[in-house]
């Protein structure tokens, strides 16, 4: 695979920041409280060693 950049690159007009508010939500991780992340990461583990599946070639010999 090779990447090309076009030789005439495009140019468009769209509205100012003042018409058009392309800030994002705040994300969830950014709104997790220490004892709640807590949580996520003991309830994941717990079910990375209880349930989920481990394809053979993955398994620690």
């Amino acid at each position: 695979k090779h990447l090309t950049f076009a030789s005439n690159p495009s140019m468009y007009k769209t509205f100012s920041t003042a018409m058009y508010d392309r800030t994002s939500e705040p994300a969830t991780w950014q709104q997790l409280t220490p004892a709640l992340a807590q949580h996520i990461k003991e309830e994941l583990n717990t079910y990375k060693m209880e349930e989920m599946e481990v394809h053979a070639a993955s398994r620690i010999q």
